[in-house]
């Protein structure tokens, strides 16, 4: 009876001892092995218990006991798994295991991205291509031919499921992504024609000069153009000081080291009497074997008809160079001071031709008149050449003297780096010039707006300046300069990212040459009209591409009230004397604006607000000082200010009924009240969504940023909205959540706007 009872639990038995079987092969440890094994396990467990008790024992006995054996469970079971495959990976082929760390290395290097991703793809082509590999050689070599029914459609199953994935991922690769880009927000349908008359002529539009060509170059140049007949000739400049790690293999490359960079440039310039202001324009980091000065030469011929000298420079040998780098074991370092540097080099060529009879440039270049555009890391350039520009000798080294001081008015940055180069490790700040940042939210190089961070470290002191900073929805890195185009890595990386969501090259460069010339003639040339552009988009809306935009202005006729970048207290202003104050809010800080791949270095207030769960009305208050604000506030002065939707659950495809709408209330000090929309001058926009990596790895890069908008509010309005209000008297000015049920906004630079500078505007609102 016993035995019959026991007759059916042999299979489970020998079940079970088959899968014991690959721990039986593990051979027992030795009595030293043994003796360390307990030793060890004592130890890390005595000093894990007491750090755990350290970490979590102020919960109480459960809670110290439920974690750490949670925690300790998950650790023995990770190690498990470690211990395991080496143990697995013993059985391997040694040639096997060496060939595939080898192959690791290269599709690693070969898919240059997010970090997760290469993981994910280096792995997955390893795998794939070694299963499929594996199943084929033993179907050619008849292992299959006497194996069981069981083996061989598992077997087959494996080899179509593997040559699927190994098709798919192929595809997947070569595919360029989705190109379904929702544009709920587009600026032609945000921005009504009839509210937008203006006088102004298309800044895009060429002008009345013909535009001739020459170019200029060192006589060591290795690139034969620079040396044509016609060509100027300019001498080498020593820059060993401002570059390190410079080698051997750059200096054959390139026929000149460090201490002889040659001043190469190319020029676009009217055929006419001067003189005009000249635009140095230099590019970023790229394959420095892969030109990238003639990638301007669209803004070059353009600036150059409407009456502007345009130089393209030459800065190729500081890129990127993996030959000459030994790939990364010997890279070029501390370039960026050279890339500044060597603009202002070139603005002495200029300025002793420009005073050389016989010269074709004689008399023709205005150095008071200076703009530099920079892109990518020549964005970071431009702004260390306008900082070097003023210095009496280099920061770094006190025996390198400096003389420069040209009439640099105007930088440009075009998807622009920050933080590579701190002089002295401190951030590059400007004063008194005028200062734009265009960034893509497609950037697949720069990720983050970092030319924000520039433009919040432009001051004021003196003068008539303005800077702004324009979001554009589509646009990337590389094709903002033709030569670079739609692909912001190099290779195969490449192929990871949804270029399909890109608008058209061409889309790309109309937004800058209109945005650039709007700039530059008014920076310039003194055509101030052109200044609305920036403060309101909407004067652009014909001359834009059509696709979605966020833009920020401030001038130097503002008063900031807070900027919030002064100290730790919530209920202090910027401007000595203010006071700041919150009610119902479900959130209220101030810090630094965290971006997609960053902690950016300006401050601004966070404020949340959920109408349902906390009961009242949310609000949050700038008392003025008792004194004023130091300049007038008059019916014609503004209230002014930058803000960012922060709310990343809200898509940017919803409706527009999703738009954060809030009441601005001004108050004077007789307490009368005056209120506005925030709609009344311009929709807050959302953080624009951009997936950058192709499905289903979107995930692996930050979609979302917030981008600030600036909002101008003019003191008539609330005056027609209450006749009793006295702008002159101006005491308060409140943000009164009371239109959207729940939202978190961001808020930076309040303050008030002069009369002047009111009326050198076409208008109130601001996109």
């Amino acid at each position: 009876m016993a035995q019959t009872e026991l007759t059916p639990k042999k299979p489970s038995t020998k079940r079970f001892a088959r899968l014991l079987a690959p721990f039986k092969r593990i051979a027992p440890l030795t009595s030293g092995w043994k003796g360390a094994f307990i030793a060890l396990v004592a130890a890390a467990g005595c000093i894990y218990l007491v750090q755990a008790y350290h970490l979590i024992g102020s919960r109480g006995a459960l809670d110290y006991v439920t974690g750490t054996a949670i925690s300790l469970l998950a650790i023995v079971l990770i190690a498990g798994i470690a211990a395991g495959l080496l143990h697995w990976a013993k059985r391997m082929p040694s040639r096997y295991v060496w060939l595939a760390l080898v192959s690791f290395c290269l599709l690693f290097i070969s898919f240059i991205g997010p970090m997760q991703l290469m993981f994910i793809i280096t792995l997955s082509v390893i795998a794939a291509v070694s299963l499929l590999g594996a199943l084929i050689a033993r179907w050619m070599n008849g292992a299959y031919r006497e194996a069981k029914k069981f083996s061989k459609v598992t077997a087959s199953v494996l080899a179509v499921f593997t040559f699927g994935f190994v098709v798919a991922g192929g595809y997947w690769l070569l595919d360029n992504g989705n190109a379904d880009l929702v544009k709920p927000f587009r600026l032609q349908a945000l921005k009504p024609v009839e509210r937008y008359k203006t006088t102004m002529a298309n800044p895009t539009e060429p002008g009345p000069y013909k535009v001739k060509t020459l170019t200029y170059g060192s006589a060591n140049s290795y690139r034969k153009q620079f040396n044509a007949e016609g060509s100027l000739v300019t001498k080498p400049v020593d820059g060993s000081a401002f570059v390190a790690k410079w080698s051997s293999l750059r200096t054959n490359t390139f026929g000149f080291g460090p201490e002889a960079m040659p001043l190469n440039g190319l020029v676009w310039y009217p055929d006419g009497a001067g003189s005009f202001p000249i635009v140095v324009a230099v590019h970023g980091n790229h394959l420095a074997t892969e030109y990238s000065d003639p990638g301007y030469e669209y803004l070059g011929r353009l600036l150059a008809s409407r009456g502007y000298i345009f130089v393209s420079i030459d800065e190729n040998f500081l890129n990127t160079s993996p030959y000459d780098d030994l790939f990364i074991i010997n890279v070029l370092e501390k370039e960026n001071p050279a890339r500044g540097w060597l603009i202002l080099e070139h603005l002495k060529a200029w300025k002793k031709w420009n005073a050389t009879m016989g010269n074709p440039f004689y008399g023709k270049a205005d150095l008071s008149r200076v703009a530099l555009i920079g892109h990518s890391r020549g964005g970071e350039a431009i702004s260390v050449a306008a900082a070097y520009n003023k210095l009496q000798a280099y920061p770094e080294d006190g025996n390198i003297k400096f003389d420069y001081n040209f009439g640099i008015r105007s930088v440009i940055s075009l998807a622009g780096t920050d933080g590579y180069y701190k002089p002295t490790g401190k951030p590059t700040v400007l004063n008194d010039l005028n200062y734009l940042a265009l960034q893509g939210s497609h950037d697949m190089d720069v990720i983050s707006f970092d030319g924000a961070s520039q433009y919040s470290r432009i001051g004021f002191s003196d003068g008539d300046y303005f800077k702004a900073a324009v979001y554009i929805y589509g646009a990337n890195h590389g094709q903002f300069n033709t030569v670079w185009g739609r692909y912001d890595g190099a290779g195969l990386g490449n192929r990871l990212y949804n270029t399909a969501q890109l608008i058209p090259q061409e889309d790309q460069l109309q937004a800058a040459k209109v945005l650039v010339s709007s700039f530059l003639d008014s920076t310039l040339k003194g055509k101030r009209e052109y200044r609305a552009v920036f403060q309101d988009l909407g004067y652009a809306r014909d001359w834009l591409p059509d696709t979605m935009f966020i833009g920020d202005y401030m001038d130097s006729h503002t008063k900031v009230i807070s900027s919030f970048d002064e100290d730790i207290d919530l209920n202090t202003t910027t401007l000595v004397g203010g006071r700041l104050s919150g009610e119902h809010l479900t959130e209220w800080k101030e810090g630094k604006v965290e971006m997609k791949y960053a902690t950016v270095q300006y401050s601004a207030v966070r404020l949340g607000w959920d109408r349902e769960a906390k009961p009242g009305v949310p609000a949050y208050r700038v008392s003025l000082p008792d004194g004023g604000v130091g300049i007038g506030t008059q019916t014609n002065s503004s209230i002014v200010f930058s803000m960012a939707d922060k709310d990343d659950k809200k898509e940017s495809a919803d409706a527009k009924d999703a738009l954060v709408d809030l009441t601005v209330r001004a108050v004077d000090a007789n307490g009368n009240i005056a209120a506005l929309p925030l709609s009344s001058v311009a929709s807050l926009l959302p953080m624009f969504e951009s997936n950058i990596v192709k499905w289903p790895f979107s995930w692996s890069l930050p979609t979302k940023e917030p981008v600030f908008q600036n909002f101008t509010f003019r003191l008539a309005d609330f005056q027609k909205a209450n006749p009793k209000f006295q702008p002159e008297r101006l005491s308060e000015i409140s943000f009164i959540f009371d239109k959207t049920e729940k939202g978190m906004v961001l808020i930076r630079d309040i303050g008030i706007r002069s009369e002047s500078a009111a009326n050198d505007s076409q208008t109130g609102s601001a996109y």
